[in-house]
């Protein structure tokens, strides 16, 4: 496998979540890092390696670096994934794509007539559990995906002015549950067909967003993924320079047998449980055999597909899409389009 050289541009609180990936990959070297606060770029040069540079520009006018990742706001990212399209770097970015539909659909233009690959890190991204999941369901053991529920309650982010600003981020749902929304859509494994949403506001009239954003997203074959998320509870926040905040997570899923799935910890391992009328079954989730930073490297020197668990630019402006169209459509029950 070749090593590749990757500039970073943005070192703020996304990057701490992908450090010790970014350190323990075999296959790719930081060269660069850019932040608009140089005092954060040096704290992450002295952790995952690389030179501080005093530009986003420097490290697209340098040809030994051949991926850039852009771990920046979203209200910031399609100028820089047109530069670097420019430039012929690939990309790896995170979620959500863009603020706005037009945005999103810029930035796919640009990717795909540069011919980059480009790959968007959602949670499932990193979630082994995911893929486990869906090996089940594609095995038709307990059958396919019927039911898939998920509630969110954490308070809303105090660490910028940008995350509960529409024009900038979206919200609750654009913010966080998008998370879920993907997944669903992975896990579901056929189209989305209707969508009905839900917008409001119980304990923040302060917010330039609601607090409170529900969506029931039907799939052909009769499924269903119920996505609720709330920022309403004032829960504990633990520190305000990053997503360090008390986090409620209710989740299960339900087969179109009648199988109940939760995951849990036991041992130090992921343990996945379906129950039906008195019995289980387990799956023991194993960990991931490479980062995602190395099967990234790989799609490059294949030049194959993204890897199951990295969805593409469009897969992520479909997400983008998805959630626009219903804050369109508050409370009623429309048909998906996804393209």
């Amino acid at each position: 496998m070749n090593k590749h050289n990757i500039g970073v541009i943005g070192c703020g609180d996304f990057l701490r979540w992908q450090a010790d990936a970014i350190r323990t990959s075999k296959s790719i070297n930081v060269k660069s890092l850019f932040d608009t606060d140089p005092a954060r770029a040096e704290k992450y040069a002295g952790r995952i390696g690389g030179a501080v540079v005093t530009s986003a520009d420097a490290i697209f006018a340098d040809k030994a670096i051949d991926v850039v990742c852009l771990f920046v706001p979203p209200w910031v990212r399609r100028g820089l994934v047109e530069k670097a399209t420019q430039a012929g770097k690939h990309i790896i970015a995170t979620k959500p794509l863009g603020p706005a539909v037009e945005d999103c659909a810029a930035m796919v233009s640009a990717v795909e007539r540069a011919k980059i690959k480009c790959g968007i890190i959602y949670r499932r991204t990193d979630h082994a559990a995911s893929e486990t999941y869906r090996k089940i369901f594609d095995s038709g053991e307990i059958g396919r995906l019927a039911l898939y529920k998920h509630d969110w309650i954490h308070h809303y982010p105090e660490w910028n002015q940008w995350a509960t600003d529409p024009e900038k981020n979206g919200g609750p749902f654009m913010d966080a549950m998008i998370h879920n929304m993907n997944m669903a859509r992975y896990l579901m494994g056929r189209p989305a067909t209707f969508c009905t949403y839900f917008s409001d506001n119980h304990a923040h009239p302060g917010l330039k967003c609601n607090d409170t954003e529900f969506m029931k997203l039907d799939f052909d074959g009769n499924g269903s993924a119920h996505l609720f998320i709330t920022w309403a509870a004032d829960l504990a926040v633990y520190s305000k320079d990053g997503n360090d905040r008390e986090h409620i997570d209710l989740f299960y899923m339900v087969t179109d047998q009648g199988w109940r799935l939760t995951d849990a910890w036991k041992d130090g391992k992921m343990i996945i449980t379906a129950s039906k009328d008195g019995t289980a079954r387990q799956w023991t989730v194993e960990p991931p055999a490479k980062t995602s930073f190395d099967a990234f490297a790989e799609c490059i020197d294949s030049n194959g597909p993204l890897p199951p668990n990295i969805p593409g630019v469009r897969e992520a402006f479909a997400d983008i899409k998805l959630i626009k169209d219903a804050d369109q459509n508050r409370g009623v029950r429309f048909a998906v389009k996804m393209t």
